[in-house]
């Protein structure tokens, strides 16, 4: 699953205590497909894959979708 956006990309979120997360569009051995969500909650923890869509057709509407996505995943680690 991915975004009809043909392209790799990486927006990747971390915090000074811990959270590192993002959303990828590359290859990956630990998913099926391109487009995933990776989070681990310390740098010593092993991350955690989630194969992710989206519809934008837009590179501007890929970003508002993921960081909306981003937004609603720290809003429930809280």
């Amino acid at each position: 699953m991915r975004t009809p956006i043909q392209a790799y990309y990486t927006i990747h979120y971390s915090e000074t205590d811990g959270l590192d997360c993002g959303f990828h569009c590359e290859p990956n051995p630990h998913v099926d497909g391109l487009l995933h969500y990776q989070e681990r909650d310390d740098a010593d923890d092993t991350y955690t894959y989630e194969p992710v869509s989206f519809g934008a057709r837009s590179v501007s509407g890929l970003l508002w979708e993921v960081m909306d996505a981003l937004a609603d995943r720290l809003d429930d680690s809280e």
